[in-house]
């Protein structure tokens, strides 16, 4: 690889940090503001824009990265199908329309949110230095204390309904389930060379959500 070429790689990453960090410092100022009922409903855009930017830094020429997000994105929206229709594997809950248009009772955007997700805890893995064989271990740990952040939010802006009001323990038992496959999914066939953008991805939901939660408190 040239150096002039090494550079427009760097540089572009710098941009998309930027990008990603303006992104959420926007939408918590918005949600926290009068206009929270508008900002809400532009959570489907969030997604699109993140997924977009991480999408941008996998890898050049890199084999099947596409069919590895699809696959990613496919698994997450189908278990949330079965967890809708049938409260496996993390409760009774359904969807409202503020994730966007729902396909089976489950916005499609909801397995975009998985990818982000999972992409964001592996690449904070890699950040760490996590050995190989541990990294789905930590990926998931990540995703469920996000969860853990996430569900009060998702729950007073009407992301999804808990028909116990209150998430249960089996919704956070079946993210580390499911964030764990998907983590080995990501470990096995890794989409980027760097984890800057992808952890950054991950500290700026942490720390959007972490915001929003210390607010409703």
């Amino acid at each position: 690889m040239s150096k002039s070429s090494t550079l427009e790689q760097f540089k572009s990453k710098k941009a998309g940090i930027g990008i990603l960090i303006l992104l959420y410092i926007v939408g918590a100022l918005g949600f926290l503001s009068p206009l929270s009922e508008w900002f809400v409903y532009l959570t489907p855009i969030n997604l699109i824009i993140t997924a977009g930017m991480l999408w941008i830094d996998t890898k050049p020429g890199g084999k099947n990265a596409f069919l590895i997000i699809f696959i990613i994105w496919l698994l997450g929206y189908l278990i949330e199908i079965i967890g809708v229709k049938t409260g496996f594997p993390f409760g009774d809950y359904s969807y409202s329309e503020v994730l966007g248009w729902n396909f089976f009772e489950v916005p499609p955007l909801i397995g975009i949110n998985w990818l982000i997700i999972i992409w964001g805890g592996h690449s904070l893995a890699r950040t760490f230095q996590i050995p190989k064989n541990f990294r789905w271990l930590f990926t998931a740990i990540l995703a469920v204390g996000l969860d853990f952040i996430i569900e009060p939010v998702a729950i007073k802006y009407e992301f999804w309904y808990w028909t116990s009001e209150l998430p249960p323990l089996e919704n956070y038992l079946g993210w580390f389930v499911v964030a764990a496959m998907l983590g080995l999914i990501f470990e096995k066939y890794p989409l980027v060379q760097k984890p800057r953008l992808g952890a950054t991805a991950f500290i700026c939901q942490l720390l959007f959500f972490g915001l929003l939660y210390s607010q409703i408190r």
